[in-house]
């Protein structure tokens, strides 16, 4: 009798604690990504939010001769404020990062944009992608 109100007792109390663990687990988010595609479909650019350690990496997929562009903008009152942008010019498979301290409750913007040469102020195409935390 003793020995089956002790098993009872342990896997009542185990499945207690392994509850409350759960419960009391933070959230963790998912990373992020914002691909620009050619009118073929085929990857060209990212830009990868990477929320372990709030990375991105901006990565160049496409030999097409173009480098990369990766921005990150936080959105105040509707505006694009930059926080931070990183030229890729390595070649096609190739990535560059920067480390930003993402804030809960803040809203973002990530950008990727190919364009000719690091100090290009004309982007060729652009695909952005909305983050949060």
């Amino acid at each position: 009798m003793n020995k089956t109100w002790i098993a009872r007792t342990g896997l009542a109390l185990g499945a207690g604690l392994a509850l409350a663990a759960s419960i009391a687990a933070p959230a963790q988010a998912a990373d992020v990504e914002a691909q620009l595609t050619d009118a073929g479909g085929n990857l060209v650019a990212e830009i990868i939010h990477h929320d372990e350690g709030d990375v991105f990496s901006v990565h160049d997929w496409h030999p097409d001769g173009h480098g990369v562009r990766g921005s990150l903008y936080l959105v105040e009152d509707g505006e694009w404020v930059q926080l931070e942008s990183i030229y890729n010019g390595l070649g096609a498979g190739e990535f560059t990062t920067f480390q930003w301290n993402v804030l809960t409750g803040e809203e973002y913007v990530m950008e990727v944009c190919t364009v000719d040469g690091a100090n290009d102020p004309e982007a060729n195409d652009c695909v952005f992608q909305e983050i949060t935390e």
